[in-house]
């Protein structure tokens, strides 16, 4: 995966998250945060000197 492609799902969810239901709402930001962590042990791999 492309941490481009998690970058514009985060921002997807978040969006779509907007103006629904509070249920809706919740789990859509979830899965915002979810890419989000994805995104974030992605850089951590890539940030390492031993991983290149």
């Amino acid at each position: 995966m492309d941490i481009d492609f998690l970058r514009q799902q985060a921002e997807r969810c978040r969006r779509l998250a907007k103006g629904t239901d509070p249920f809706t709402e919740k789990r859509l930001l979830k899965l915002a945060e979810e890419y989000e962590v994805q995104i974030r042990a992605f850089e951590k791999r890539n940030s390492e000197p031993w991983s290149r």
